[in-house]
Parts: structure tokens; sequence; C-alpha cells
């Protein structure tokens, strides 16, 4: 986890289209259903429907150090493990036997403790480090970020801190501009002179 040589900004940038890229894969109705899901659960503090309290503190513990609360909100202000729990339990219910064992494994690797919430965020970091490459990290890195920018109505993203980190101000309609290539343009056609 290179952190000198990538901001946190840049590194959720970079992520949106990893991001975007699994939501087509999941189908958006879908997504936006189970993060409808994720949404009311979390605003109603319910309890967890898919994953077991142990899981749901282990998965969370480990969101929030893939997306650390710092000078900003992470992970866990973002209510993403709501957004996990829905979606392990619907849409992707064929992953959840992968995450469980999964977790399993990464619980296994532990030195001391056997949980990775009893350790600090130092030891924290350095055996996600450690562990960045494997196919359980890419699938939780994943599913945080998806958490994190969903639209705030559909669950994840409470009050929209994933999009006021990376500077979207939509409302999930597309709206121009686009991207960079467009803002010239969307400027022109404010000022009149199109």
């Amino acid at each position: 986890m290179a952190r000198d040589t990538i901001s946190r900004r840049h590194f959720m940038q970079g992520s949106g289209a990893v991001a975007g890229g699994t939501l087509i894969r999941l189908g958006m109705p879908a997504a936006m259903a189970a993060a409808q899901a994720a949404c009311t659960a979390r605003d109603e503090g319910a309890v967890f429907e898919t994953l077991t309290e142990d899981e749901a503190r282990e998965l969370d513990a480990i969101a929030a150090r893939i997306l650390p609360t710092t000078h900003t909100p992470g992970a866990r202000d973002a209510g993403v493990i709501y957004f996990i729990d829905t979606v392990l339990g619907k849409q992707l219910a064929g992953m959840l036997d992968r995450v469980r064992s999964g977790l399993v494994e990464f619980q296994a690797g532990l030195a001391g403790p056997t949980r990775f919430s009893a350790l600090d965020e130092s030891a924290q970091d350095a055996y996600l480090a450690e562990r960045e490459r494997s196919r359980f990290f890419g699938t939780m890195r994943m599913l945080t970020l998806i958490g994190f920018l969903a639209m705030e109505r559909y669950g994840g993203n409470r009050d929209s801190v994933g999009w006021k980190l990376i500077g979207f101000e939509g409302h999930g309609a597309a709206q121009p501009p686009f991207g960079y290539y467009d803002a010239q343009y969307m400027e022109a056609e404010r000022d009149g002179d199109r």
C-alpha cells in the first residue's frame, strides 16, 4: 500500500472505474435494489440479514482500513458494511461462501489475536499490505468501493461522503460535463459563447 505515492483522492478517483465496471456487471437495477435495502437497514439500525455479527465486525474492520477515516470520512462513516451485508444476501449471494471462506483463511493467518478487528490500526494496515494481492482482499476492496460510492438513497455513501470526497456533485443522473474534455465546452455554453 504505497501511501506516499498516491493520495486518497487519487485512489478513489482511480477506483471509480473499477466500481463502475462492477456495477455494470451486477446490473444496475439489481445493484440499486441491493443498495436501497442496505440504506434502509443502515438507517433503521437493523441487525444484519446475511452476515453474522462476528463476520460483520471483521468485514467492517477490513473495509474501514481499505478506506479509513482520516480528515475525511471513510467506509465506516459511509455505512459500507450494510451495503456488503445486503448485496451478499441477494444480488451477489453466489459470492457469500467465497467471502466467508476467504475471511476464515484471512483470519487464520493472524498471529496473536484471532480477530483482525482486535489489532491496532498499524498492525491491521501491515497485515492487509501482506494480503493485498489476494482474491479475498480484491473482493473486499470492490465491495467497499461500491458501497462507498453508491447513490446515498440506495445504501452506503451515507450523507454522500463518497461523492463529496471525489468532488462529484450530481444526484445519480448522468450530467455534463462527463469528463475534463467537456469542461471548456460546457463553460462556453454557460457563458453564451456557443
